[in-house]
């Protein structure tokens, strides 16, 4: 029987989305793996090093196993990268009741607001958040590609399958409109006014007292969305504020594309993995010098 979960996995060590494409790719994976088992994606976040997932499933483990498993293979041949991608065990929850999931969806739209990579959950690009009341928030969606079932294909591994309704945009990248389940995550917010609340609120007390309804076990909390100690936890609830987010500071995706535009060429390099030692060591001093860049960050994005 399907029911609601919690797909999160992580790769604390390096970066599991350099840029645009690899993002854009594993939503096109998402897509597919949807198709393949029958799961239905509410909800998702993809951050530079972890991701989260509401998924309505009657196979967590297989759905996210394969789905780990085909990004890394992808992953693997664009960078020249071998081996397993991130920590080795995928943390599957299972959420019932009203008040559950909309704590869930909570957390995982507001993620990117969370770890300081927005001022605000729209403001996070790779995260489901804009696909919801669009009209009525001013969100324009951009139009489908006029693409055949080939031309499709040709964006996607060989002998994918997929249905008509799957839909492409320019990039060929699978819109999420035409493969997630919005209009049930809608419904569980019912009208616009109250998605902004929710996405726009503090977490407090509350949130436990209302889960309390549900009568269905244990209340859902930031730290175990996150899996985070108690001072990562204290930095994100601050962070809902908005107010430490600055838009002059490098996030990830940022630093990789510093690191494989414009620092590899000068080593004959199209890959961080291709470097030696000592080439990690001269551009991770060039990061931390004169761009003034956290050790943490420089070496999940240079894999250092």
């Amino acid at each position: 029987m399907k029911e609601n979960y919690h797909l999160c996995f992580t790769s604390h060590s390096e970066v599991m989305f350099r840029d645009g494409e690899d993002h854009g790719m594993f939503l096109n994976l998402l897509a597919l793996r949807s198709y393949a088992d029958g799961t239905e994606y509410m909800a998702d976040a993809e951050m530079s090093n972890h991701v989260h997932l509401d998924a309505f499933t009657d196979c967590p483990m297989k759905n996210a196993s394969l789905l780990r498993m085909s990004y890394t293979k992808y992953f693997n041949h664009r960078w020249g990268r071998r081996g397993r991608m991130g920590e080795k065990y995928t943390y599957i929850q299972k959420v019932s009741g009203f008040n559950h999931r909309m704590v869930l969806d909570n957390y995982i739209l507001r993620n990117g607001l969370h770890h300081c990579a927005a001022a605000t959950p729209w403001g996070y690009e790779f995260c489901s958040v804009r696909e919801l009341f669009p009209r009525d928030l001013g969100f324009a969606a951009e139009p489908f590609a006029d693409m055949s079932r080939n031309e499709i294909a040709g964006f996607l591994p060989r002998y994918a399958k997929f249905p008509d309704e799957f839909r492409m945009n320019r990039h060929g990248f699978f819109e999420r409109r035409s493969f997630m389940e919005f209009r049930r995550v809608e419904q569980l917010y019912a009208t616009p006014r109250n998605f902004l609340y929710q996405m726009n609120r503090l977490t407090d007390e509350s949130w436990v007292r209302e889960q309390a309804k549900d009568n269905t076990g244990k209340p859902l909390t930031l730290n175990d969305i996150e899996r985070a100690d108690e001072k990562s936890v204290a930095t994100m609830l601050s962070n809902e504020y908005g107010r430490n987010f600055r838009p002059d500071k490098l996030q990830d995706i940022d630093v990789c594309r510093l690191i494989d535009k414009d620092m590899l060429p000068s080593f004959g390099a199209t890959s961080v993995y291709q470097l030696t030692p000592s080439q990690k060591q001269r551009i991770a001093r060039t990061l931390k010098y004169d761009f003034r860049l956290p050790e943490s960050q420089i070496c999940r994005c240079l894999v250092y």
